[in-house]
């Protein structure tokens, strides 16, 4: 009885295997289609379409300032206010040892820079959900697109359910700098670290919070002239604006990280990030590029360039 026993436990496990086993093999291999992409037909397949997880390709800066320089700026235009009003003996001294007049061009799209900052979040519009999802996917790891509300938010450091309440004072500019650090080969695996520190829990911070709060102070050096210089050199505004927020973004990171910072002293060190940045905008910018040399090879970034590539063009995967 129990040899007979015995026999019917193992035939029962053996089928049991085989049916897991026939399980697995029916478990289709998912991979992303785009939006846009092929119309789930080829020359092999007539309905190719089926059975795929269609997901949104990662959006670039590129594409965001192309939309930004063909929407209607006159609205937010007229909202740009130039640095502090100079009257005097100020404005003479102003002329004489301050910051060097921009050219024509750069200028204009100084201006456009900081129009940027009131544009408001809007559901209607398709890049502005795009960066949303970029910056989720490439701190997260993720690679399906997330819900436009809920408390995953929080997971990046934003403080609720729905991340454009957190916009207000920085409004698109804020999420168009953070997209810059994230989308960029050569500043992704930084990007990654400053996510990874943000989620530990002896120093944990909300990353978006600090993000939008280093957005504020790039804007301000902007718009008092103290990037000029450098805006000059590079004939770039859009790129040396971006790299500086990451600069100073680096700064924060490598105090809050070396001296053991925590929330609690957030206020103080983002008020000695702005007085330094300030004073020594050169001095960030050069920290940063050592920084980035130093400590990430060109496998990494390479490494970092393949996967941005990987999901900013359109893959058609069947199941």
């Amino acid at each position: 009885t129990s040899t007979r026993e015995a026999m019917e436990e193992n035939e029962t496990s053996l089928a049991k295997f085989e049916e897991a086993e026939n399980e697995w093999e029916n478990v289709a291999e998912i991979t992303p289609q785009f939006h846009g992409d092929a119309d789930g037909k080829d020359a092999n397949n007539e309905t190719a379409g089926e059975n795929m997880i269609v997901i949104s390709p990662l959006t670039t800066v590129e594409s965001v300032i192309n939309y930004i320089n063909g929407s209607d700026m006159e609205e937010y235009l007229n909202q740009v206010k130039h640095g502090p009003d100079k009257r005097g003996f100020r404005k003479l001294f102003s002329c004489l040892l301050g910051p060097p007049s921009l050219p024509p061009h750069l200028r204009q799209t100084q201006k456009l820079v900081q129009a940027t900052a009131f544009i408001a979040f809007s559901n209607e519009v398709p890049h502005h959900i795009a960066m949303l999802r970029t910056l989720y996917r490439q701190l997260t790891g993720s690679t399906l697109d997330c819900p436009r509300y809920g408390a995953h938010w929080e997971d990046i450091g934003f403080q609720g359910s729905d991340p454009s309440t957190d916009l207000r004072g920085v409004g698109l500019l804020g999420l168009v700098q953070a997209l810059y650090l994230v989308i960029t080969p050569e500043l992704f695996p930084f990007a990654q670290d400053v996510y990874q520190l943000s989620r530990q829990e002896s120093q944990e911070f909300p990353l978006m919070v600090l993000s939008l709060n280093i957005t504020r102070i790039t804007l301000h050096v902007l718009r008092d002239g103290l990037l000029n210089r450098y805006l000059t050199l590079e004939d770039d505004v859009w790129t040396t604006v971006n790299f500086f927020y990451c600069a100073l973004l680096y700064h924060v990171y490598h105090i809050w990280k070396s001296q053991h910072k925590t929330i609690s002293s957030s206020g103080f060190v983002l008020q000695e990030a702005e007085s330094f940045s300030r004073a020594n905008v050169g001095l960030v910018i050069k920290n940063f590029e050592r920084f980035l040399n130093l400590n990430y090879s060109v496998a990494v970034k390479q490494a970092a360039r393949e996967q941005i590539h990987k999901y900013t063009k359109g893959r058609v995967g069947h199941s």
